[in-house]
Order: C-alpha cells, then structure tokens, then sequence
C-alpha cells in the first residue's frame, strides 16, 4: 500500500517527501550524536569532579603528621566543607569499617566492602537512584582503608533531560522546516519541467516558433533547456529545409510536365495530323520524360546521401586507382575532352570511404566540369596528402561562378545560370548529393572559381585509421 501510494505521488510530491525525509534524517542523526556526545561530556565532567575530590582528600591527609583513625574521624569539617550537593564522602579502614562519613543530599546506605587494589568507577542504581560509585585505595604510614565518593546523579539527569525534550522540541520544529524545504526544493526543481513540458504543449498547439526562456542559472535544468531550444531550432529548419524541398521539387516538376501537356494538347486538337507538327512535339516529349527520368534519379540519390550510414570500420580504399578507373570512363564518354590527371610518384595513402561512394562523387563534380567546359574542353584531376587527408582536387576551364553566388551552391535545386543548366539537364541537385556523402564521412568540400576563368573544387577525404600515423 506504501509503494502504491508514493507511485501515485506526483515527482513533486515525490521530491517533497524525498528531500524532506533527507533533511530530517540528516538533522535527527546530528542531533543523536551531539546529544549523546554532550551527554557522555557531562559525566565525564561528573566523574573528573569526584577524581579532584579524592586527591584533595588524599592531600589532605598526606600532609598530617602522625594520622591516625582518630584523627582521620574529626576530619568531618574539613570532608563536609569539600562535599558537594547530591555526594557521600566516606572512609573506611581495610576491613570495610566506617572511620567517618558524610552526606550532602545523598541519603544512601553502601554495604561494607573490602579495600580495592585500585581506584574503581562504577555506576550503581540504588533505591532506583542512579550512583556513581568511586572507590579508591589510601595508604598513609601504617593505616590502609578505602575513600568512597557516591555521586547522586540527580543534576546529571535533570540537565540531560532537559537537554532531550529541547531537542526533540526543535527536533519537532525541524521536521516542519523540513517539510517546507523539501517543498521549496522540489519547486525550485520542478518549475523548470513544467515550464518545459508547457511549452511543449504551445508547440503542439501552435506551431514549432515557441523557445523556451532559459534563466541565467548554469545547471543541468538550464542546459536541458538550451539542447531543447537548440534541437527545435533543428527541427524547425528541417521542417523549412522540407517545405522549401518540396516547393522546389514541384517546380521543377512542373516545367515538364507543363511542356508535355503542352505538346500532348497540340497533338490532341490537330497536331496529330501534321507530320511535322507530330515530330516536333514527339520530340519535345521524349526529351522532356527525360528530364523527368533524370531528376527523379537525382532525387533518389539525394534520398540515398542522406541516410548513409557509415561503419564503424570502412575498408580502405585507393583514390588513385579509383580516379583512374572513373577518368577512363569519361574518356569514353567524352572523347572530345581531355582529362588529365596529376598525381605524386609516391604512392597515396588510403581513404576511409565506401568506393562506390567516391565514384559518385567524382561522376558528379566531372559532369559538371563536362557541362560547364564548353570554351576550353579540358578537366585536371589532382591527388594528394594533406595531414590527415587525401585530397582530390577536380579543376576545370569553364564558365566559372560569381562569388556571391559560391555560398548557395550547395543549396538543392540552386543552379547559378538557370536557363543553361536547364538546357543540360541539370536539376541542381549534383552537389547537394555531393556535400551530404562527404559529411558523411567526416570529410570536407570546397569550391574556389572565378567567372571565366573555370572552377576548382577540392575534396578532402580522411585517411584509413591504418595510414594516419603513417
């Protein structure tokens, strides 16, 4: 029933109970400790006090000259002046006979008891009284008895138990302050959740805007707070980055599609009839379902660069064999072009990159060097080392991109000269692809041009955790 009832607490009750429970608990073993601390301090104080009786006593009497038991007996003032309250001095000779005996409020009846080898503290309870018992040896000349001290410890236990009900009182008025401590804790704990946990709710309701104010503490709540704020900012940019995808994705759709049934229309009212007419919109829609078939394919691909996983161990890969194998095709290709590779003599270390990987990402940066190299029809393919990365720098002689235009290259469906690239086929979707794979990878892509004079576009691909120290 306890485990259910506290399962049912809400975390703020649970944390009011919890911290509560810690600060009492903690609280009630100090103040345990300090009592029986203090209470142990006190009777030692009562058993030092007797010990210094005992010596006076003994001084005393070692002082006189010729002490006998006579004598010993009128000592009775100078034993009733050095009593204290609530004690009984007595001496007794070694048979356990009384030599004399007096009391200050300590009306007790001690039973005769031979001579102790030794001073003896005990505790007694007499009459239901409790009794420090001191016996000590006393040897002066040729008498030998015993000095006993019977403490009533009547003020010990007053001032003790005066001391356990003030404390249980504060102890009363701790587990109050306990409670509300407790509380304010887990407030102070909570407030930050449910602030959260409401604006989570305002994002259900209203839409991906709401932030949540992060207050100026550095504490976990607080970080929690900013990697919200952050992960929102993700999803709201990925959310836009999608809207726009798909904004873009249909225009591009459209301009073919519009041209299809353009020419679809013209054959259905009378071009069908005119041979002329039928070729050239034939035609038109071939190359227009082409178009489609290839930005369909773009698309996939992006899809596919985006939800690449890398392994934890990738089979290392040679860039130089691979580029050669990449430049042979194109050669085949394009024979009016001429590609050229720079390479060191020495040979390169291996990537950390799936090969299939890397030739994407050479097919695409050479057909776009192809496709803007109309003037100067040749490509340069460099390779080498850099820390620790291989670098595969593609340049071409071609058209080149403004500088302003450089930061946007990467965007989908951006093209710098739309109206060419459109009559090349392409969809701007290339180094999209191109970026997300070398991301991937934990590698980099960088493009330097300059309108023309051509474009270079460097990509730096981490070395296989077997040549890095190479």
């Amino acid at each position: 029933m306890k485990r259910e009832a506290i399962r049912r607490l809400s975390l703020k009750g649970k944390l009011t109970v919890l911290s509560a429970g810690a600060i009492f608990i903690t609280y009630f073993v100090f103040t345990f400790l300090q009592y029986h601390m203090v209470k142990q301090w006190l009777l030692k104080e009562e058993e030092k006090t007797m010990e210094q009786t005992v010596a006076e006593i003994e001084t005393y009497y070692a002082e006189k000259r010729n002490v006998s038991w006579e004598a010993i007996r009128r000592s009775r003032a100078f034993l009733e002046k050095l009593n204290e309250r609530y004690q009984l001095i007595r001496v007794t000779d070694e048979k356990g006979n009384v030599i004399v005996s007096v009391s200050n409020g300590a009306a007790v009846s001690l039973s005769p008891s031979e001579m102790p080898d030794k001073r003896k503290m005990d505790e007694h309870f007499i009459n239901n009284e409790r009794f420090l018992l001191l016996r000590q040896p006393l040897h002066i000349g040729q008498l030998h008895g015993t000095i006993e001290i019977a403490r009533r410890l009547a003020r010990f236990q007053q001032v003790t138990n005066t001391l356990f009900l003030i404390m249980t009182a504060i102890g009363f008025l701790a587990m109050a302050a306990s409670a509300l401590a407790g509380r304010f804790v887990a407030q102070s704990f909570v407030r930050p959740l449910q602030t959260l946990a409401k604006t989570m709710a305002d994002i259900k309701n209203n839409g991906l805007k709401r932030r949540i104010d992060v207050p100026p503490t550095r504490d976990e709540i607080s970080e929690l707070m900013v990697m919200f704020n952050g992960m929102m900012d993700e999803i709201e940019r990925s959310f836009a980055m999608q809207r726009q995808f798909v904004e873009d994705a249909s225009h591009e759709l459209r301009t073919p599609l519009a041209i299809l049934q353009g020419h679809l229309s013209l054959l259905q009212r009378w071009g069908k009839h005119n041979p002329e007419i039928l070729e050239e919109s034939l035609e038109a829609a071939v190359k227009e379902a082409e178009r489609l078939k290839r930005l369909v394919l773009e698309l996939l691909d992006l899809s596919r660069a985006e939800a690449i996983t890398v392994p934890d161990e990738i089979v290392p890969m040679d860039a130089a064999a691979a580029v050669g194998q990449v430049v042979k095709n194109f050669r085949v290709l394009h024979p009016d072009f001429q590609f050229l590779i720079d390479q060191p003599e020495k040979p390169l270390a291996r990537m950390a990159m799936a090969k299939h990987h890397f030739e994407q990402l050479l097919f695409i940066l050479l057909d776009n060097a192809v496709k803007y190299s109309q003037r100067m029809k040749q490509i340069v393919v460099s390779l080498r080392e850099e820390g620790p990365f291989v670098i595969v720098s593609i340049r071409d002689y071609g058209i080149g991109i403004p500088k302003e235009e450089l930061k946007n290259v990467f965007l989908r469906f951006y093209r710098v000269d739309k109206a060419r690239s459109r009559e090349q086929g392409g969809a701007g979707l290339g180094l999209s692809i191109a970026k997300e794979i070398i991301d991937k990878y934990g590698g980099q892509i960088v493009i330097k041009s300059e309108v023309g004079q051509g474009t270079t576009v460097e990509l730096a691909i981490p070395k296989a955790k077997q040549e890095r120290g190479a």
